[in-house]
């Protein structure tokens, strides 16, 4: 497992994170850090496979897109535009069959939650640390593209303590199965009603510890 936590990485992560260029940004922050460890992967990708050089490029640039996106530049959706022009551009090179599919299925994925974070960090906010941003590239889903993995946003021990009981039993039941309904947590958290419940998944939301998909019946709830 490949770590960018080093002693000299951790110290430049707290300057960035205080830095006039992201300070109270933490999820543009993820996603610049994100974005540029997908850039290696596929440059490994291009040497194997020429034709991806066009999209390698651009996933290249988009490091440099969130930087200028996080100093007033330019606007989140001209990243998010890019985004998914790159989420087209490698299903068509899956269509062509020069990407396999669950290689594409992986980088697919983790610009996806780029995207997500992206979005969420129109919304600055003041609580950041060096430990919410451990970027990993461990050993791959598939033999020719690794998986790419960042740290929870925000699972800092001390929003933790802050949590009810019944929350910190949400939070359990979301990182246990993944993927929940308010229904499947009512399930198993008796002797409230839903909408307490949602108050409860709405400061883990907050805290960036859980995040919401879909609309009203068809809503789900992930862990971060």
């Amino acid at each position: 497992m490949i770590k960018d936590m080093s002693e000299r990485g951790a110290k430049f992560h707290e300057f960035s994170l205080h830095s006039v260029l992201f300070k109270g940004r933490l999820d543009w922050y993820w996603c610049y850090l994100k974005t540029d460890k997908i850039a290696q992967v596929l440059a490994h990708l291009s040497v194997m496979t020429p034709d991806v050089g066009e999209v390698m490029r651009a996933a290249a640039a988009l490091p440099s897109q969130i930087a200028h996106l996080a100093a007033g530049e330019i606007d989140a959706a001209i990243v998010l535009s890019d985004i998914y022009a790159l989420l087209s551009e490698l299903r068509v090179l899956q269509a062509a069959q020069l990407i396999d599919r669950e290689n594409v299925l992986i980088l697919q994925r983790e610009y996806e939650q780029v995207a997500e974070r992206l979005v969420a960090g129109s919304h600055p906010s003041p609580f950041a640390a060096t430990a919410d941003l451990s970027v990993t590239l461990p050993d791959g889903q598939h033999a020719t593209l690794p998986a790419l993995e960042v740290g929870k946003a925000a699972g800092k021990s001390s929003g933790l303590k802050a949590l009810s009981d019944r929350a910190k039993k949400i939070l359990d039941i979301v990182r246990k199965n993944k993927s929940v309904s308010i229904k499947d947590i009512a399930g198993e958290v008796r002797g409230c009603s839903e909408k307490t419940l949602q108050r409860e998944i709405a400061t883990l939301i907050e805290a960036r510890l859980v995040r919401k998909v879909g609309e009203r019946r068809w809503t789900l709830y992930l862990p971060l």
